[in-house]
């Protein structure tokens, strides 16, 4: 062999310079540095290394440094669903365990993106799922369920979908590891969220808002790790239904007060804030008693009061904490000292805050008062 080809040859068989011989774990850590605009245009060298190094894929204006002030609405929405297609597609889905999407403010977004995109996303492996459009889209776009078969479902522990339909059905997989669940203006029926529930036997927290189908709500016994329910009403809804155990209530009332029907339910802590002309005080005096009968945290917040609290019509036989906040346009006739009716109702109360927020009050000697009601007596 000639020396020409000798030389030849050895330089074939050397091997390329790939960079420092480093540990793979600080590799890995450099790789994860890499911004996620940039991670579209890594060379092929660092590609397969980060999608490992990038499970959690969270989209926002912020993460990708979209300003508000440097584009347009229209421009940002362009390039947000460019840079966004771009790294999906090179991630593959490849080890991704979070996908976080905040589009609002991509008012025209072609859908044929955004299923795209969850099907790269929703894998065997995927845990977490937030999914958040614009409060247009409630109607305009269905969540594709067919890609929850075959277990992909069954890994998702925490689900979060705003502004969008979603039709569960029966053979739609279990959501055996779901924890936490968040609906936000998602347009789904009682009976569809049911039969999702009914399967959610690792649920923890639940939190639904303004799901303007569902008139009633019904949380199945079989949740025996449901610990945390938030509720936002909204006008079609009539009743709460509740057959789990040891659960803590969050009421936010938009509208009228709805009908709880609690069972036998071992309800401890409950939290009610009406934003509506509802007398939530007089209500909670007057009801809970027999609904909630051993609450032991009551708290309580009103923008609207308009009938003085009556006395109990039973007793708070195991409340301990009460907290009590009274704001807005509170009725120039209400009388505060009418309050006293939740203390001669809570025999074991420990600890009672009172919180008021009013521009215009006028004040009277309490000293006086308390002479008033004893010469009446």
């Amino acid at each position: 062999m000639s020396k020409a080809k000798k030389g030849n040859s050895q330089r074939r068989k050397h091997p390329r310079y790939s960079g420092p011989n480093l540990p793979e774990d600080i590799w890995c850590y450099v790789r994860s540095l890499l911004p996620l605009r940039d991670a579209a245009c890594v060379s092929h060298m660092f590609l397969s290394a980060w999608r490992c190094c990038y499970p959690n894929l969270i989209f926002t204006k912020k993460t990708l440094s979209l300003k508000q002030n440097a584009c347009g609405e229209d421009d940002i929405g362009r390039a947000f669903t460019c840079i966004v297609d771009q790294i999906l597609k090179n991630h593959s889905g490849n080890g991704l365990k979070t996908l976080k999407l905040n589009i609002f403010h991509c008012h025209n977004l072609d859908t044929h993106y955004l299923n795209n995109w969850l099907q790269i996303a929703i894998t065997p492996r995927v845990e977490n799922l937030i999914l958040k459009l614009p409060l247009q889209y409630e109607e305009g776009y269905s969540f594709p369920c067919s890609l929850l078969f075959g277990g992909n479902g069954n890994s998702i522990q925490h689900l979060h979908l705003t502004s969008c339909a979603f039709r569960p059905t029966f053979g739609i997989g279990c959501f055996r590891s779901l924890t936490n669940f968040y609906l936000f203006g998602v347009c789904i029926t009682g009976e569809e969220l049911g039969c999702l529930l009914s399967n959610a036997f690792a649920l923890e927290q639940f939190e639904l808002r303004d799901c303007s189908e569902i008139i009633c709500l019904k949380i199945p016994c079989v949740l025996q790790r449901l610990s945390r329910v938030t509720v936002s009403t909204w006008e079609m809804l009539q009743m709460i239904e509740s057959k789990a155990l040891n659960l803590t209530f969050k009421f936010v009332f938009d509208s009228d007060l709805v009908q709880l029907s609690l069972g036998s339910s071992q309800v401890k802590n409950i939290s009610m804030d009406c934003i509506d002309d509802c007398n939530l005080l007089c209500y909670a005096i007057t009801k809970l008693p027999y609904i909630t009968p051993n609450v032991e945290t009551l708290r309580l917040s009103s923008l609207s009061e308009m009938v003085t609290t009556p006395m109990a019509a039973a007793k708070f036989l195991h409340l301990k904490h009460l907290e009590i906040y009274l704001d807005g346009d509170i009725s120039q006739g209400y009388d505060y000292l009418s309050l006293v009716s939740f203390l001669s109702g809570s025999p074991v109360l420990e600890t009672f805050i009172i919180g008021v927020d009013q521009d215009e009050m006028s004040f009277h000697s309490v000293f006086w008062r308390c002479l008033t009601y004893e010469a009446d007596a």
